[in-house]
C-alpha cells in the first residue's frame, strides 16, 4: 500500500531504473528522447488537448440529448481523430537506444539500428517552420542507412522543440552524433 503512486501520462517523462546498473556494463534499451519537448511543443499540445477534450464533452453531451443520428456518428469520428493526433503529437520525435535509432512520426515508426546506421549529417535545406509545412531555410540532422536512403530526423533547426534556441538545435545534433560514435 506504500508503494510510491505512478501518474496517468508517467509514459511521456520516464524516469531513470533506480536499480540499473552505472558502469560500463550498462545498456540502454528503452529508447530516450533526443531532445526535450521545447515550450512552443508542449503549448501546441497542451492547447490541442484541451480543445479535444472540450470538443468531446460538448458532443458527448449533445449527443446524449439528441439521440442517436448521422451527425453523432460524423462527431464521433472527428473526435476520435482528433484524440489520435494529439496522442501521436506527444510521441512524435527522434529517440535512441544502444541498439537503434527510432523516428517516430504521425503515421510511423521508423527504426535504423546502429550497425545499418552509415551517418549522421548535418545538412543546409529547406526544413518545416514549428512543425508546420510551411518550409525555410533551416539546418536538419540526416541519417543514412546502409541502402543509402535518407532519413530525416526530427532534429532540425527550426523544429518546435528547438525554434529560437540555435544553442539547443547544436547540442541535440551533437547529442545524436556522439550516440552513434558510441556505438559504432
Amino acid at each position: 500500500m506504500n508503494q510510491p503512486r505512478k501518474p496517468i501520462f508517467g509514459f511521456l517523462w520516464p524516469k531513470p531504473e533506480p536499480g540499473a546498473p552505472v558502469d560500463g556494463a550498462y545498456r540502454q534499451t528503452r529508447p530516450v528522447r533526443v531532445t526535450a519537448r521545447g515550450p512552443l511543443r508542449v503549448a501546441m499540445l497542451v492547447l490541442g488537448s484541451l480543445a479535444v477534450v472540450i470538443v468531446a464533452g460538448t458532443s458527448m453531451m449533445a449527443a446524449v440529448a439528441t439521440g442517436f443520428s448521422v451527425a453523432t456518428v460524423v462527431s464521433a469520428a472527428v473526435i476520435a481523430s482528433g484524440v489520435f493526433l494529439v496522442l501521436r503529437g506527444w510521441v512524435v520525435g527522434t529517440y535512441v537506444s544502444d541498439d537503434a535509432l527510432l523516428v517516430e512520426t504521425t503515421w510511423r515508426r521508423l527504426v535504423l539500428p546502429w550497425p545499418e546506421v552509415t551517418g549522421l549529417d548535418r545538412i543546409a535545406t529547406r526544413v518545416p517552420l514549428a512543425g508546420v509545412p510551411v518550409p525555410v531555410r533551416g539546418e536538419r540532422v540526416i541519417a543514412v542507412d546502409a541502402a543509402g536512403r535518407l532519413v530525416p530526423t526530427h532534429v532540425y533547426s527550426t523544429s518546435p522543440d528547438l525554434v529560437l534556441r540555435p544553442e539547443a538545435y547544436d547540442m541535440a545534433a551533437l547529442r545524436l552524433q556522439r550516440w552513434r560514435q558510441e556505438d559504432a
